[in-house]
């Protein structure tokens, strides 16, 4: 199994180091991030932090983007308030602007570019390819294509595109002493520990606020002693390995 430090980064929220948001269309500097994985046009993982009063210009999403809430309100463009613990998935297409009359910190992916919206154009409709859930009222259930080597894990799904392959971006639930399958990521895994703390084979321990960035093509098998919740972002399928039992002398 190769080294799951190799390209692998990890930033607690609460002790990141805060730069101005680079785009214009974040609106009057009230937007501050730490970049964790940033491509190209906005997209990428990374923290965003808006200072009291802030607010986004309107701007349209050109493929999927998941927010969790972790601190503080983010208010969008209908007035829908999303207080802490949100998780709120935006579906391409997607046209809106956000505010935080009383600031606001969240985790942020975005599988594509955004760009802003034409001024004096017709208002996005916020809610049109929306879809949240708070992860401390979430239902869950089990979590679907499980293999025969895994145990019982739970979700909530927020907007899981291929519930076969994991793609997608909802809420795991690890019961205590639960470990997942040997299973190989062919596109970026990103995931913040919401609750608890998950532990990967190399001994590394994620605790509760870690934000983390895996490359593709990481193979690894993460199990929780005492049990915890994470929110995940799987940019591309999940390929289950199955080990083969050693022969007998």
């Amino acid at each position: 199994m190769p080294s799951l430090a190799k390209g692998r980064t990890i930033v607690n929220w609460k002790q990141a180091d805060w730069a101005p948001y680079p785009s214009t269309d974040a609106g009057d500097g009230a937007y501050s991030w730490h970049p964790i994985r940033p491509l190209e046009n906005g997209a990428g993982f990374y923290l965003m932090k808006v200072a009291p009063g802030g607010a986004s210009r309107e701007h349209i999403h050109h493929d999927l983007e998941a927010v969790v809430v972790l601190k503080g309100e983010l208010v969008d463009s209908d007035g829908t308030v999303f207080g802490e613990g949100s998780c709120i998935a935006y579906g391409p297409g997607s046209r809106h602007h956000t505010a935080s009359p009383k600031g606001a910190t969240m985790l942020v992916w975005t599988k594509g570019p955004i760009t802003a919206a034409r001024k004096g154009g017709k208002p996005g409709d916020a809610a049109k390819g929306r879809t949240s859930l708070n992860w401390k009222k979430a239902k869950f259930s089990l979590y679907p294509a499980l293999p025969p080597t895994s145990d019982p894990i739970d979700w909530a799904d927020i907007a899981c595109t291929d519930q076969d392959t994991g793609e997608g971006f909802y809420v795991v639930k690890f019961p205590p002493g639960a470990s997942s399958a040997l299973h190989e990521h062919m596109g970026a895994e990103h995931f913040t520990i919401l609750k608890g703390e998950l532990v990967d084979p190399d001994g590394t321990i994620y605790r509760t606020g870690d934000c983390v960035a895996l490359e593709p093509g990481t193979k690894h098998a993460s199990h929780s002693p005492n049990g915890c919740v994470t929110a995940a972002f799987i940019a591309g399928p999940l390929r289950t390995i199955h080990m083969r039992k050693k022969k007998a002398a």
